[in-house]
């Protein structure tokens, strides 16, 4: 008969001795505390807990940044540019790690954290977002600062309620930044970001050699976006050179299809296709709605 295996009790107590050494030479996580000091580990922002990743595809992540009021994030490390769709603003400020508490961004001002300065890649109040297209109504998708107050719902609304706001920062190519972000306002902070961990594309390839239309409403190296408008019932056919991350911009819903379908049903829902995919996107509701599609750039 075969013979059951054990271990003897005094393997068994070395094995034990072995797990309890190891256990010990793993650093436990820890939080940072009010002055930002005893964080373990510092982790890249795509494993900090408040910035959740939702996909991955080969150097192209998807994630979702969630800050409720009264809380902060981690420490986490930028080294590679972000696009940002924010979806329910308020007031924040950040704190670069080793120094002091500050770079506060009001509401309404620049939608993604900032890296240290007055806003997080983001410009002074009124100017354009780093790679952002000219001043302009809804120019990278921000309005003037202070256009809304801190804690405004998302939504997508017309007529003065909040807009999801667009902008990329791109600066942490060349300066990666470690960083954490506090919300000091009454209302969730939530933006869905898209980060490109190449060192871009081709910038010289038009819009329509991409399978775009019409002029892009930001561009650089790393990320173009354009606006996809759909009437109820009304559909769009694409396909691109590069993958490209569709974006719900407004209240509605609608459907994105190809291999996979992606359902949208509120702002900062998202889809994925990859490069050289056909895909459609379609209006499902009674009411107009906006996605915006953007091309995750690369050689």
């Amino acid at each position: 008969m075969p013979r059951a295996l054990g271990l003897t009790p005094c393997i068994a107590a070395g094995v034990f001795a072995a797990a309890v050494a190891l256990q010990g030479q793993t650093a436990p996580w820890q939080p940072p505390d009010a002055a930002g000091q005893g964080q373990t580990p510092v982790m890249p922002v795509h494993q900090e807990p408040h910035h959740r990743q939702l996909f991955q595809y080969g150097p192209m992540r998807i994630i979702d940044l969630q800050i409720p009021p009264g809380d902060a994030s981690w420490f986490h490390s930028h080294d590679w540019p972000v696009f940002y769709l924010t979806v329910a603003d308020s007031q924040t400020v950040t704190q670069v790690f080793g120094q002091e508490a500050g770079g506060g961004r009001g509401a309404g001002r620049g939608g993604a954290p900032a890296p240290g300065g007055p806003a997080a890649g983001a410009p002074a109040a009124g100017a354009p977002a780093a790679g952002a297209a000219p001043a302009g109504p809804r120019a990278g998708g921000a309005p003037p600062a202070g256009a809304r107050g801190g804690g405004a719902p998302p939504g997508g609304a017309r007529g003065g309620g909040f807009r999801p706001r667009i902008m990329a920062n791109i600066t942490y190519a060349e300066t990666p930044v470690t960083h954490r972000i506090q919300n000091t306002g009454t209302g969730l902070y939530r933006a869905i970001g898209v980060i490109n961990e190449t060192q871009g594309g081709d910038e010289t390839v038009t819009e329509e050699a991409a399978g775009f239309t019409g002029k892009a409403e930001l561009s650089n190296r790393w990320f173009r976006q354009h606006r996809v408008k759909l009437a109820p019932g009304e559909k769009a056919v694409h396909q691109h050179k590069a993958p490209v991350v569709v974006l719900q911009d407004s209240a509605g819903k609608g459907l994105a299809s190809g291999p996979m379908t992606f359902e949208f049903s509120e702002p900062g829902s998202w889809g994925f296709f990859d490069s050289g995919v056909r895909h459609e996107i379609s209006n499902g509701g009674t009411a107009p709605i906006e996605f915006i599609e953007v091309e995750v750039r690369r050689k």
